[in-house]
């Protein structure tokens, strides 16, 4: 496979409106300001008159200047981990201290969530951690949860009902996580246990190695691509985000893994069949951890391997991927990654995505991307940037307060780019507006 490949080593533009001027771009947990102060009604007390004083009005405003709109949920400390949105309604996963993994609905005409699960997802083994989710339309859906569960709902005169099964684990002899491992260049786990699809027939999940799809017929789910030409006892191949045009055009993103080494892998479903796009022969040396592997993509270069988080298209021959770097000496080493489809293989670029321009910077990570009509967004540590495709990014404040939002988002989807969900601890921001 012939394949041309051209770098973009910085971004050409970068308009951050107001990001070092001041923290109205990120906001902390907690940090809204008291209720609005109780006015005395004088009572019987004396009889007298009661001064006629102002009270400041201390409520924040429902949305922030970008339009990011706060939405109401049952409980305080949900972490929400992801979200499936459609006009009127959304569904999301969450985790709770209080109340373990949990499944909620949206709706636009009370602006609240509430769940919907029946519990069953907490049951012992299930429900360590919260995966991802998918619904086909509105009365259907699908969540992982961990160590190995894919769920499906199906809503009928206003009531769920559930079934769940186990993935099987096809990496022998291992004792780690192959659902939530720890993503290096973050520090932190992340699902590899996940669930997408084109439409209601055609459901993908993976888990760890495995691409599973499942039969409509009994609604099993079945290993149609497995990634075991492992090349070390403590390497692993995971599959992290998923997202295509159609049947014939389903592409999954992830990393091959070793302890402190990985580097980025692509694996496309085509008309012709299933394609390595882009992998590498990692090392465990963390200067050089990725070689280039014969007949597919190098994304990123030796020193600089890391893991695709999160995969968008931009039209059935393009697509745009979230590459978190774990290359040391850069500060902003996350990039945009284009992989595009030509006549005779595919070709690549990146470019550097500034997720550093928030006040509360240090190394950085993101966590995902979602592509709209000429716009790519992405979240980070309290943070959503605005991409364009001519090369300039700008923060979309979330703040409703001017102080920062000093807390993780995990997740940024939408139908449109006038319906947009930001989500992540203890916040579910929805916009509405340009």
């Amino acid at each position: 496979m012939r394949t041309l490949i051209v770098f973009a080593s910085a971004v050409a533009s970068v308009a951050i409106a107001s990001a070092c001027a001041s923290s109205e771009d990120v906001a902390s947990v907690g940090g809204d300001p008291p209720p609005p102060a109780v006015v005395p009604d004088g009572g019987d007390d004396d009889g007298g008159p009661v001064a006629d004083v102002d009270v400041p009005d201390t409520r924040l405003p429902d949305c922030s200047a970008a339009g990011w709109c706060i939405t109401g949920f049952p409980d305080e400390d949900l972490v929400f981990r992801d979200i499936a949105p459609f006009e009127e309604v959304a569904f999301a996963i969450a985790e709770s201290a209080t109340e373990g993994v949990k499944v909620l609905e949206w709706t636009k005409s009370t602006n609240t969530w509430k769940y919907i699960d029946d519990g069953t997802q907490n049951q012992a083994p299930i429900g360590t951690f919260a995966g991802r989710i998918y619904a086909p339309n509105v009365d259907e859906m699908y969540f992982t949860v961990g160590p190995s569960h894919i769920f499906h709902g199906q809503r009928s005169g206003g009531t769920w009902t559930w079934t769940n099964q186990a993935l099987p684990d096809n990496i022998a002899g291992h004792t780690d996580s192959h659902g939530s491992p720890v993503e290096n260049a973050s520090n932190q786990p992340i699902a590899t246990l996940g669930v997408w699809g084109t439409g209601a027939g055609d459901v993908y999940a993976y888990y760890s190695n495995t691409i599973f799809h499942r039969d409509p017929a009994d609604g099993s789910f079945a290993a149609v691509y497995v990634a075991d030409d492992l090349e070390a006892a403590h390497e692993h191949i995971f599959f992290s985000s998923v997202h295509g045009s159609g049947p014939n055009d389903v592409w999954f993103v992830g990393a091959r893994d070793r302890t402190w080494t990985n580097c980025p892998l692509v694996v496309r479903k085509s008309a012709a069949g299933w394609e390595r796009v882009a992998d590498a022969i990692v090392s465990d040396d963390a200067w050089a951890a990725c070689t280039e592997r014969p007949e597919t993509l190098f994304l990123g270069g030796s020193d600089r391997g890391g893991w695709l988080v999160d995969i968008a298209p931009v039209s059935t021959t393009e697509y745009v991927a979230l590459h978190n770097k774990t290359y040391q000496g850069s500060l902003e080493d996350i990039s945009a990654t284009t992989i595009r489809v030509t006549d005779d293989g595919y070709s690549f670029e990146q470019s550097l995505v500034p997720v550093t321009v928030a006040p509360n910077a240090g190394t950085r990570t993101a966590t995902a991307l979602w592509r709209g009509d000429g716009e790519t967004w992405f979240t980070s540590w309290g943070l959503v940037l605005r991409g364009g495709d001519e090369g300039t990014f700008s923060v979309s404040t979330l703040s409703r307060s001017g102080g920062p939002v000093i807390a993780p988002f995990y997740r940024i989807r939408g139908t449109s780019n006038q319906n947009l969900w930001a989500i992540g601890a203890r916040h579910a921001y929805h916009k509405t507006t340009p």
